[in-house]
């Protein structure tokens, strides 16, 4: 997200979690991380048009874009333990954007950890990724979500390593990135 802000700085950026220490961390002059070039980016945008913030239901209300990047972790007990996903923290995110939201919303649920970073050279790597992978419904709205995010992306990820798709392939396609990388 801080890449965004810092690229994109007519777009209003806000992080939100309902993790009270983990905000006041972000909004300290000592982040909570450390990774290079980090910092210089967020002290850059922040206060700016980058925001950190507990008020979830707020700014889910206020936003156009969701970017809605938590935990999945493997299941640890009852069907799929030890081989699916445990989507109880998506589920949650899923539905507190239901609930609050008074207009559409564009969703983007986003990868943790893409599979293209490296602790290190994370802040580089977002800056120059070999490729964003961009899934949405094959709908007059889907393709308009998926116009929108490509549009966001477009300020510094140049066209060819933009890569727009259905839902079922992008699926297929990170699934497909992290057991060749695993």
């Amino acid at each position: 997200m801080v890449v965004i802000a810092i690229k994109c700085p007519t777009i209003e950026v806000v992080v939100v979690d309902i993790s009270k220490p983990c905000i006041h961390a972000w909004n300290n002059d000592t982040l909570p991380i450390y990774e290079p070039g980090l910092d210089d980016v967020v002290k850059a945008c922040r206060g700016k048009n980058l925001f950190f913030s507990t008020d979830v239901e707020k700014h889910i209300a206020e936003a156009d874009i969701i970017f809605v990047s938590v935990n999945t972790p493997t299941k640890t007990r009852s069907l799929g333990a030890g081989k699916a996903a445990d989507l109880t923290y998506w589920e949650s995110a899923a539905r507190m954007i239901a609930d609050v939201s008074n207009s559409d919303k564009i969703d983007v649920d986003e990868s943790t950890v893409p599979s293209f970073l490296a602790e290190g050279t994370a802040t580089d790597d977002l800056f120059k990724p070999d490729r964003v992978l961009i899934g949405g419904r094959e709908t007059p709205e889907g393709r308009k979500a998926v116009q929108a995010i490509k549009e966001v992306y477009a300020y510094w990820v140049s066209e060819e390593n933009i890569v727009t798709t259905n839902l079922w392939s992008d699926e297929l396609s990170k699934l497909a990135a992290n057991a060749f990388l695993a």
